[in-house]
């Protein structure tokens, strides 16, 4: 473990030298602890980066969602079949395209409702469109098309503006990225008349004493966002203003927190056995077996390779592996027959060359 941590180490500084990452932090747990190792800066003329940075978690938000309506569902708050139009009324009886790219208005009705393992497997019928059409146009038009950060409005606003569009796909015939993580933030908000970041805290981060996560980060700790420029160098990605930095209009458990690496190991390291134990092993089993059928698969292509599957918001991939990435430069998995837990935050978006190289180089601190 030592040893590749060490090479990855050696990777991401050459990386650095090379203008190709601007700084990182890398770090391993299992049972006998963590190990965490820097280099680089936080910016291009800042401090130096260090184990208690935050990043824009992005994505990596996802596998915390799961967590967090499945502590609900042990608490019989709600159940994975519960249909989400009881708290959710914007999306009751929903209307169904009769082709991800077909005219808005050429509908059939849903064949079934909505439901909470709906969104906790991505598959309600919403969510990233990649077919080019009037869905795919409207829903970037309205300020719903997925993204690195969270909606730029109120949770019910977003809610009326996806209740009053067709879904792409019949709810449960088809995996469909990101939209999904929001909607149950809304729901398990509305569910408790909790906040999301209030039930987060109680749920997830209170237990497991993760001190560093967030939906607002510390402005002197957090990593600058960079995505590669036309010139082969690097340019701040362009992050909304106050974006992880302020109160959010929207608490977004697709890709609103901020934390550091030390706390993503632990919450990874508690769903293979060696952190704090967050939920039951019932509730973790779960959260760890792909729930996606052939019929659903097809749809994320381009998302998840053909060996992996979905869980409950983590992606399964060979041999267990569980976890996933964020698209501002954070990956992070575990694998249960070891109990060993390996993230890497980079900082520069994953389309960047030095993000490439330092994902590549990670799957070997699970080796």
């Amino acid at each position: 473990m030592t040893a590749a941590l060490t090479a990855l180490a050696d990777t991401c500084a050459r990386l650095v030298h090379r203008g190709e990452l601007v700084g990182w932090v890398a770090g391993v747990a299992d049972a006998d602890g963590q190990t965490v190792h820097a280099g680089g800066r936080r910016s291009l003329e800042g401090p130096a980066m260090t184990a208690d940075t935050q990043f824009a978690m992005s994505s990596n938000t996802k596998p915390l969602a799961g967590a967090l309506a499945l502590r609900l569902v042990e608490l019989g708050i709600l159940d994975l079949d519960d249909p989400v139009e009881q708290w959710l009324p914007e999306l009751a009886d929903p209307r169904v395209l009769t082709d991800p790219a077909a005219a808005l208005d050429d509908t059939v009705p849903a064949e079934q409702p909505i439901t909470v393992r709906h969104l906790l497997t991505m598959t309600p019928g919403f969510g990233w469109v990649s077919e080019p059409g009037p869905l795919a146009t409207r829903l970037g038009e309205r300020g719903l098309e997925p993204g690195p950060w969270g909606p730029q409005m109120g949770p019910d606003e977003f809610l009326a503006r996806l209740g009053a569009l067709p879904l792409a796909n019949q709810p449960g015939s088809a995996w469909r990225y990101h939209t999904s993580s929001d909607v149950l933030g809304v729901l398990l908000a509305r569910a408790t008349d909790r906040t999301v970041g209030e039930l987060l805290s109680e749920h997830v981060l209170g237990p497991l004493e993760l001190t560093d996560t967030a939906f607002r980060g510390d402005p002197e700790r957090m990593a600058t966002a960079y995505g590669p420029d036309d010139e082969g160098g690097l340019t701040p990605f362009p992050v909304p203003a106050g974006t992880y930095t302020r109160v959010p209009p929207f608490e977004s458990l697709a890709a609103g927190l901020v934390s550091t690496v030390p706390d993503q190991l632990t919450f990874l390291a508690s769903l293979v056995g060696t952190a704090p134990a967050l939920l039951s092993a019932e509730s973790v089993a779960d959260m760890r077996t792909d729930h996606l059928t052939a019929g659903q698969r097809v749809t994320a292509s381009g998302f998840l390779d053909a060996d992996c599957g979905w869980g409950h918001h983590v992606e399964i991939r060979p041999h267990g592996l569980i976890g996933w990435a964020g698209g501002l430069g954070t990956i992070g998995y575990a694998d249960p027959r070891t109990g060993r837990a390996a993230v890497v935050a980079t900082q520069v978006s994953f389309d960047g060359p030095g993000t490439a190289q330092a994902f590549d180089a990670f799957w070997s601190l699970l080796d």
